[in-house]
């Protein structure tokens, strides 16, 4: 499915694939997460509304449930009319969130050549993030992280629950998204996990492990709290909190 306006959509250099198809089940709700509500909006209509007001000439597709797509499709019209820039797309997810990136990944246009992929449960995430995204792609022409430190302190335990060890965090961050590629790159690296799905590897939990999996290496930009993941709840309550102090 795709939304267009009147006038003519110039050919996207952008692609942005967000990411809406998870079921929500830690969050209790009885909806897919991305149709949950922030602050009277979905997740999904938060993240349409800072992407199509980029600078940028783009193509966002909305990875959605199968039954959700004429909904999602909806949304996006009243969001995208006045910005005749960008031109959005639905289509259906898979089983696993790789396979959902990969589905949106194939219904880019041709023109497209660099490409991020956003978790739609991360709907505060920033216009500024997004461009310093997008400018650290174009500066190193690799794959682009957003991640901050880790505060916490971190142990390593086993399975019974018992500490074995105190992890060093200098080294560690905790990664975000919008995570951006090289398309080309992007697209090579999920047709090769394709092709192991059946290994004995765990499905990897994000686009930077799937180009790290191809042997590609990754660079990390400043990410933001805002970005905040919606899993549980509590972070409902917190990105509630976040959007009424903007």
């Amino acid at each position: 499915m795709t939304s267009s306006a009147n006038a003519p959509h110039p050919l996207p250099d952008l692609g942005i694939v967000l990411v809406a198809g998870g079921r929500g089940e830690r969050l209790g709700a009885e909806t897919p997460k991305a149709f949950v509500t922030i602050g009277e909006r979905t997740l999904l209509e938060h993240c349409i509304d800072t992407i199509v007001s980029l600078p940028h000439s783009g193509q966002l597709v909305l990875v959605v449930p199968r039954e959700r797509a004429p909904e999602a499709l909806m949304l996006s019209h009243g969001l995208t009319a006045a910005h005749p820039l960008w031109r959005v797309s639905v289509v259906s997810g898979g089983r696993e969130r790789h396979e959902s990136v990969r589905f949106g990944l194939a219904a880019l246009h041709d023109s497209v050549s660099t490409v991020l992929v956003h978790d739609a449960a991360r709907p505060l995430a920033s216009t500024e993030l997004f461009e310093r995204v997008i400018a650290a792609v174009h500066r190193t022409r690799g794959p682009v992280v957003p991640a901050l430190p880790v505060a916490d302190t971190l142990k390593r335990v086993d399975a019974q629950g018992t500490v074995q060890e105190t992890v060093d965090r200098a080294a560690l961050v905790a990664v975000q998204t919008p995570q951006g590629f090289p398309r080309a790159l992007l697209a090579t690296a999920h047709e090769r996990a394709a092709l192991l799905e059946d290994d004995v590897n765990a499905a990897p939990t994000d686009d930077a492990e799937v180009v790290q999996r191809a042997g590609d290496v990754v660079t990390i930009v400043d990410g933001e709290s805002r970005a905040h993941k919606l899993t549980t709840a509590f972070d409902r309550a917190l990105l509630e909190s976040l959007l009424g102090s903007a």
